[in-house]
């Protein structure tokens, strides 16, 4: 069956914990743009923060999936399409997170609104590396209610105390309807539902005329599942959670052993032959 469109998470999938885009990763790249099949990175990060990843992979002419499919965009960032929460979603959300001593963070277009940063050890190298430009408000809560509550991508709440973030994930699948997820050990992911990664793949297949029967996608976290369970062929890393390798057709190689590139120039190869 032929491979149509390629599409990988980011962090832990194809950038390793502390380390860079591998060589073996820009050649399957490029080997999928000789093919004419598009590279699509789909992260929760933002645009900016995916800039040197972009520049790495040397995927600026492809479509990208940002802030866990709440936008794609397409080469050189023209927004192609964007979903955002319901507004009773983000009050059931918002009123549930303050509870709790944890950090907020709002996803809105262009900034990022952040409350108690104090809930994280070492909070602002993190979020500026992980917003990678735009607006950033910090500790701001006037602001935080009058601008960070509508057109909402995506709110997070960020805690290292595991047995806390347990009881907070719970109280929102109890209180909300929101879509609860996450992509760390210490963080709760929250938008509405029918919103996610998988979705937002969904509609640049469509735009792309692809089938997604046809196409492979890469994760390691839950928030990487609706992506993976939308695919064809849904490859799980090897460091990936048991989770996510589960509902894998693959299970490849670690981040840090290439298991992405791997896959891919097996998979391109069999294709070949066909």
């Amino acid at each position: 069956m032929p491979i149509t469109m390629i599409a990988t998470d980011v962090d832990g999938t194809i950038l390793p914990r502390g380390g860079a885009i591998s060589d073996a990763t820009r050649r399957a790249v490029a080997l999928c743009r000789a093919r004419g099949i598009p590279f699509v990175i789909v992260s929760g990060r933002w645009i900016g923060a995916l800039g040197d990843v972009i520049r790495q992979c040397d995927a600026a002419d492809q479509p990208i999936v940002i802030v866990n499919g709440s936008a794609v965009l397409g080469p050189g960032g023209a927004v192609w399409h964007e979903r955002f929460m319901d507004p009773a979603d983000v009050a059931r959300v918002y009123a549930v997170l303050r509870r709790y001593n944890v950090q907020i963070n709002s996803y809105v277009p262009g900034a990022l609104y952040c409350l108690n940063t104090a809930a994280l050890a070492h909070p602002s190298s993190m979020i500026k590396g992980y917003l990678g430009g735009g607006k950033l408000v910090i500790d701001d809560e006037a602001a935080f209610e009058a601008e960070a509550l509508q057109r909402v991508y995506k709110l997070e709440g960020l805690t290292e105390d595991t047995a806390l973030l347990a009881e907070v994930r719970d109280a929102l699948r109890r209180e909300t309807d929101a879509r609860v997820t996450h992509s760390s050990w210490r963080n709760v992911e929250l938008m509405s539902r029918g919103m996610g990664k998988g979705a937002a793949l969904g509609w640049l297949a469509n735009r792309l005329g692809v089938d997604l029967c046809d196409c492979m996608a890469f994760g390691d976290n839950a928030n990487d599942l609706d992506m993976l369970e939308a695919v064809g062929w849904p490859v799980a890393v090897g460091n990936a959670t048991d989770t996510v390798k589960q509902i894998a057709k693959i299970v490849a190689d670690t981040d840090a052993n290439d298991g992405v590139a791997k896959v891919i120039f097996e998979a391109l190869s069999e294709e070949s032959r066909i």
